[in-house]
Parts: C-alpha cells; sequence; structure tokens
C-alpha cells in the first residue's frame, strides 16, 4: 500500500505506521500494482496521485526520458518520495511521474525490490521478502 504523500518522508516511523493504520481503511490507495523486474524506475501515474489527493505540486519537477512497453520514449514529470508499506515492512520510495494512462497504478521495478530484499515469483504472481517476524509472501 503507497500512503500519504512527501509530507510524510521525513516524519517518524510511528506516526507513518499510525497513518497506515488510517488508510488502511480507504478506497483511494492504489490497488492494481505491477511488480516489474525489467524496469529499472518505479513509476506512478497522474491519475493515481490525484485520487490518493496528493497535488502535483508535491512532484520535484526533474522530467527524465522514460521508454515505456511499446518502446516509446516520453518524459517523466518529476519524481516524489512516497511511504510503501507491504505487509510488516514499510520504505520510502522514490517513483517517477508520468502522465500517460495505464491499466496499473503504480509500476514498482528492480529498486523498489531490491529495497525490500524481495524475490518476485513469477509463477505464481506473488513477491517474498523479509519482514521482522520471518519471511513473508504476498
Amino acid at each position: 500500500m503507497i500512503i500519504g504523500g512527501s509530507q510524510f518522508y521525513h516524519d517518524s516511523v510511528s506516526s507513518i505506521k499510525a497513518y497506515e493504520r488510517e488508510a488502511e481503511t480507504s478506497l483511494s490507495w492504489p490497488t492494481w500494482i505491477l511488480i516489474d523486474k525489467g524496469s529499472k524506475v518505479n513509476v506512478i501515474f497522474c491519475d493515481t496521485l490525484r485520487r490518493m489527493n496528493i497535488k502535483l505540486k508535491e512532484v520535484i519537477p526533474a522530467p527524465k526520458p522514460l521508454t515505456g512497453f511499446s518502446g516509446v520514449t516520453s518524459m517523466t514529470l518529476g519524481s516524489i518520495k512516497l511511504p510503501v508499506m507491504a505487509k510488516e515492512v514499510t520504505k520510502i520510495v522514490d517513483f517517477a511521474v508520468v502522465h500517460n494512462p495505464a491499466i496499473y497504478n503504480v509500476i514498482k521495478g528492480t529498486p523498489w525490490i531490491n529495497a525490500m530484499k524481495a524475490v518476485p515469483l513469477t509463477y505464481h504472481l506473488g513477491i517474498k521478502f523479509p519482514t521482522p517476524s520471518g519471511i513473508t509472501t504476498i
């Protein structure tokens, strides 16, 4: 689950966890997430930010070229850091923000996979990663 906005980036772990509990009942959080072992960047779409009530002014403007699945290159609007919770583990993730429409809300690439010390399970459509209470699968 991706939570809050960049205003939570410097908050304490306890305040982020309290916000997570509140966010768990919200319907505005992204649900269609692609874990892409071939993507070298984490991507979030403008429409997803809008549904999360995160203003585009929170995006740090640093446009960069991004090549999509079809081979077409477009420019990102910039980047944004957001807390991402997977089971018991919360990481601050840097996302490239794009304006293109997509069937997914978020694409988590190798930067997130590596930060989570995760192993994608392509056959089972899941991912395994360590947590404080042991290895978990989602």
